[in-house]
């Protein structure tokens, strides 16, 4: 089960890549930066399809910048939101996750790190609620704390997010997951 959860994020991962080539908005061709993209993604395991959402973003830690991207997906039943970007790699060391929408202050969030410290994640219902926090809101601010280093800030521009996590709210009410378009803050 593990080994087809890397797959699948190999491959989600695999058209982001083709999607982002660098942190600054492309001059012609993919989405900018904000421009929220909904792909329907197949697990190769069993052939089943589920749609993703993902908006593209940007990662900056001790002056340096670098793409990165914040994805919403379903698959097996469980809403999944995940941040990643080159560089993230926080291994085992703790890290507190604080968060911010549209400028407000940075409170702390459910965010958790990965086996490898490589994806920032919220499953479940604390993910339902986050999205139902971005609801209205234009600004996404992440950022991960390490002891005794400075803070790596993500930032993602989100304005349209509930057009974009229509499709997984519509699929996962229907099929008996939870709702996230009925999820409170």
């Amino acid at each position: 089960m593990k080994r087809l959860q890397q797959i699948l994020s190999v491959a989600v991962g695999l058209a982001l890549s083709a999607v982002a080539a660098h942190a600054a908005p492309p001059e012609t061709g993919g989405p900018a930066s904000g421009d929220w993209v909904v792909v329907d993604a197949r697990n190769h395991a069993n052939g089943a399809k589920f749609p993703v959402a993902m908006v593209l973003g940007v990662a900056e830690e001790r002056g340096q910048s670098r793409p990165a991207t914040l994805r919403v997906d379903g698959r097996e039943g469980r809403t999944i939101v995940r941040v990643d970007t080159d560089g993230l790699a926080f291994g085992r060391a703790a890290v507190e996750v604080r968060q911010s929408l549209d400028g407000g202050r940075f409170v702390t969030g459910a965010w958790l790190a990965d086996a490898n410290g490589s994806v920032l994640a919220l499953s479940g219902d604390e993910a339902i609620a986050f999205l139902a926090e971005l609801s209205g809101k234009s600004e996404l601010r992440l950022a991960a704390v390490r002891p005794l280093s400075v803070p790596f800030v993500l930032t993602f521009r989100i304005s349209g997010a509930e057009r974009a996590l229509r499709p997984l709210a519509d699929r996962y009410h229907r099929s008996g997951g939870p709702a996230i378009s009925e999820a409170a803050p």
